[in-house]
C-alpha cells in the first residue's frame, strides 16, 4: 500500500503503520513466518527511502508515522 499511496500524499504529509514491530518477530530471532518477512521488507523500504523521514514508536507491537520530505 505504500507504494500506492506515497504520490497521493501532499509534501508534509503522513503515513501511520501500526504493528510494525509484530510483537518483536521483526528482529528474527525465530522463524520468519511470511507477514514477518513482509513487515521486516517495509521497514527497511522505510529506513531507505530518501524522500521520508520517519519516527517508530516502541508501543505495543509498535507505530510507525512517516512523513513526506
Amino acid at each position: 500500500y505504500y507504494d500506492l499511496v506515497f504520490d497521493k500524499i501532499r509534501k508534509g504529509g503522513f503515513i501511520v503503520a501500526d504493528n510494525v514491530l509484530w510483537s518483536g518477530k521483526v528482529l528474527g530471532k525465530e522463524k520468519l513466518d511470511e507477514d514477518t518477512k513482509a513487515l521486516i521488507d517495509f521497514n527497511k523500504k522505510i529506513q531507505s527511502d530518501i524522500r521520508v523521514e520517519n519516527v517508530l514508536f516502541p508501543v505495543r507491537d509498535g507505530l510507525m508515522v512517516v512523513r513526506k520530505l
